[in-house]
């Protein structure tokens, strides 16, 4: 469990698709982190694998390639990073599980020195039902709320720290960004179907 606040930014090594697809992810932090160890990269929760140095190997699944945007970094991306969350640790962002939903695409940026405004859009009508308008979503991994809804899109406002913080400020309008819907808003919604 993650709560969407980036502790680190990382760089993509390399991502060898083969049989087994594997990604190398170089990042430093203050915590030790040992084999076996989850670690969000992008919002994905992944499994350290080996590790040397500061350099990271992880598995990935065939799902985590299909449904993530991976497939699109070239080599020296800047990764989001965030350790999982403890329980003498402050939820400073939401839950996050880490189970990615899909990719959005950025359809514009409006940048200015107060806060950003990031429009994304999605092709999968089920996704509406779980935006909420200032509700959470996690978007390459950063806890941000939701400004504003559309039938096909949604807005997320972000304040300069998170902007230079997060791989957020290298961010074209055309990208592919991981998304993870809101973790409660799912269970309610699951919950209530299951009533009805």
């Amino acid at each position: 469990m993650f709560t969407g606040i980036i502790q680190a930014q990382g760089s993509l090594v390399s991502l060898k698709k083969k049989i087994f697809p594997e990604m190398v992810v170089e990042f430093i932090l203050p915590e030790k982190v040992a084999i076996g160890d989850s670690v969000a990269v992008n919002g994905a929760c992944l499994t350290v694998v080996k590790m040397e140095n500061s350099r990271f190997s992880f598995d990935l699944s065939r799902e985590t390639l299909n449904i993530s945007n991976f497939n699109d970094l070239p080599r020296g991306s800047l990764l989001n990073i965030e350790l999982p969350l403890t329980l003498t640790a402050f939820l400073s962002g939401h839950l996050v599980s880490g189970h990615l939903d899909g990719t959005v695409r950025t359809r514009s940026i409006n940048r200015s020195a107060e806060r950003s405004t990031f429009v994304f859009t999605f092709t999968r009508k089920e996704w509406r039902r779980f935006l909420v308008f200032k509700g959470s979503v996690a978007l390459n991994g950063i806890s941000l709320t939701v400004s504003e809804i559309g039938d096909s899109s949604f807005s997320v406002e972000v304040i300069p720290h998170t902007l230079e913080t997060t791989n957020l400020k290298f961010l074209k309008i055309g990208d592919r960004v991981n998304l993870e819907l809101d973790l409660i808003g799912k269970y309610i919604y699951t919950e209530k179907n299951l009533r009805d």
